[in-house]
């Protein structure tokens, strides 16, 4: 069993991995733009920024991994699915945005910025965030017990300096309609839930590192959890900021604008810097948690490359794709996740339902219908036209394993 420190720090770690730039602006301006509208709109933001990662660790832990999760559709799914969720979170997409975001903040905190800048700027993020993605099962103490608790504090002094300078208040309702569903749709743009499939592996790593044998299960249930409230803390800070906010900015179309003008309001000297400082820890942070995932996955599956050889090239791609091209690899990649997404929150609930209920030929048609009717989706701009058909085709594949069930029970009689 675990003492109650090692706990927190196992909560910090899992805080740390998931709370990358976009968790940090979302919450923002959700509050922000919301208004009256932000009591309803904030608890459907938490549950697709917070309840839907949290339980896509515990649904990976409990399977044993992503990739046995999605085996129990067919082994080829699995590989294919992995791997493509895998690259599409790593080294195609969300590992070169955590250089080229914070370096955008950066340079506009120091007033500087070229390709020269920028190539030394990514080279030397990616080499400090490789050097500790070597050793996963160090990242507790690592994330845990010193970057992501310094974030908190950063983010503390700037809701501190908030609240003593404006009053939090709500306007004019700022949705037209459906708040819940806007709050939903905001965090369901964090994508973190494809990421805690991934991030499961290393927290049961972090667990073990710490001595755990016997409990495994309990403490990385309760490290989840506690992850999940420290980002729900955070996510009530960071909204507060953004409810606050309009005392210093009448306009906005980010939430870094906003976060960027309230902090130099704040503190003229220094709040652009303050800023810079947070972005460049919540994006190194994810961006260490991706690398040692995508690298520990990658070494297994293609052991013909060591799992530091995977660590560099995926480092590489990284430097590469932040520096030339980003913009294009997010066109190409985005509507990418928006297929992967529906088929992993599928594949997040099949996994809490008892197995001698949800059997091959539900795993079967629930994951088609979310792989095709997100296609449509995406070709439509609706959301969530894939929801209704994967659920009615989750009840009937339940209805048939229920029957071939009972069938070989009575043969078995």
């Amino acid at each position: 069993m675990l003492t109650t420190s090692k706990r927190i720090t196992l909560a910090f770690t899992v805080f740390a991995m998931f709370f990358g730039a976009g968790n940090l602006i979302f919450p923002v301006f959700l509050a922000f733009q919301s208004d009256a509208d932000f009591p309803a709109a904030f608890p459907g933001f938490v549950l697709s920024a917070i309840g839907l990662p949290v339980l896509a660790l515990l649904a990976a832990m409990k399977a044993g991994s992503l990739e046995e999760l999605a085996g129990r559709v067919s082994p080829l799914f699995s590989k294919v699915f992995t791997v493509v969720v895998y690259l599409a979170i790593g080294p195609c997409l969300a590992i070169p945005r955590t250089a080229s975001t914070s370096h955008e903040i950066v340079a506009l905190a120091v007033g500087t910025d070229s390709r020269l800048v920028t190539f030394v700027y990514c080279t030397l993020f990616f080499l400090l965030a490789a050097l500790l993605a070597r050793r996963p099962e160090k990242l507790s103490n690592r994330l845990g017990k010193v970057l992501s608790p310094l974030l908190v504090v950063l983010i503390a002094v700037l809701l501190a300096g908030s609240l003593m300078t404006a009053s939090p208040s709500l306007g004019q309702e700022g949705y037209t309609s459906h708040p819940f569903q806007s709050g939903f749709l905001e965090g369901y743009q964090t994508m973190d839930a494809i990421a805690g499939l991934v991030f499961a592996s290393i927290i049961v790593l972090n667990v073990k590192a710490l001595g755990v044998s016997d409990d495994m299960k309990k403490e990385c249930t309760m490290a989840s959890v506690a992850g999940g409230l420290l980002l729900l803390v955070i996510y009530s800070a960071l909204a507060l900021i953004g409810i606050t906010a309009h005392a210093f900015i009448s306009t906005s179309s980010t939430g870094a604008e906003i976060l960027s003008a309230t902090a130099s309001t704040l503190f003229p000297m220094l709040g652009d810097k303050l800023i810079a400082v947070v972005f460049i820890l919540a994006c190194f942070n994810t961006c260490t948690g991706l690398l040692s995932s995508c690298s520990q996955y990658f070494s297994k599956t293609f052991p013909s490359l060591s799992r530091d050889m995977w660590l560099l090239v995926f480092a590489l791609v990284s430097l590469v794709l932040a520096n030339t091209g980003l913009e294009r690899m997010i066109s190409i990649s985005a509507p990418v996740l928006e297929v992967i997404y529906p088929v992993a929150i599928t594949l997040i609930v099949l996994a809490f339902i008892p197995r001698k209920s949800a059997q091959g030929r539900t795993y079967k048609l629930a994951t088609a219908s979310a792989s095709i009717s997100s296609l449509a989706s995406v070709a439509t701009g609706m959301k969530f036209l894939w929801l209704i058909p994967t659920v009615i085709c989750t009840l009937i594949g339940l209805m048939i394993d229920g029957k071939h069930g009972a069938k070989n029970i009575k043969a078995g009689l």
